[in-house]
Order: structure tokens, then sequence, then C-alpha cells
């Protein structure tokens, strides 16, 4: 089922994206992302393949927590990967 993801500048090397893949869950829909665009898979997982505590993984704009990677998604939905930083 096709889904659309937007992900932020700061996991694409300063590009904003917005990519369709396929997938049930959340995190079927960001490994089909992360085969597309490997250069991600770092900054998206860590290395037990869990998600990054700077990420927040929208789906509609409705927060996914705490399911997150097993949120299901449906036909025509958006995930938004949004980034939180902070800086002085």
């Amino acid at each position: 089922m096709p889904v659309k993801i937007f992900v932020h500048p700061f996991l694409n090397e300063g590009r904003e994206i917005e990519v369709t893949v396929d997938g049930q869950t959340v995190g079927d829909c960001l490994r089909e992302l992360t085969d597309l665009y490997p250069q991600m898979k770092e900054r998206i997982f860590d290395r037990a393949g869990r998600l990054r505590g700077y990420i927040e993984v929208l789906v509609g704009l409705k927060p996914t927590y705490p399911l997150e990677l097993s949120y299901p998604v449906q036909d025509g939905d958006t995930i938004h990967l949004i980034v939180f930083l902070s800086g002085g």
C-alpha cells in the first residue's frame, strides 16, 4: 500500500524530501526508505535497529509513540519524520 514519507532535512544531507514507499507498518516504510537512501539509516536507526531518540514519527500528523515502528499504516497515509534539535 502506497504511503508518503516526508523527511526532515537533517536526515538527508540538508535536503527535505518526499518519498512514496509501500508497507503495513511505520517500520516497513522506514526500512524501504533506508533501502532507497542508505545514507539515512544511521541517522534514523541506532545499531540495535531502534528509532533514534531525537526522531518523532507522525502518521497523518498523529504521534505514533509508543508503538512507533509497529504502528500500522494504511493506503494513502503520510508519515512525517520530525527531528528534535537543540542549540544555543
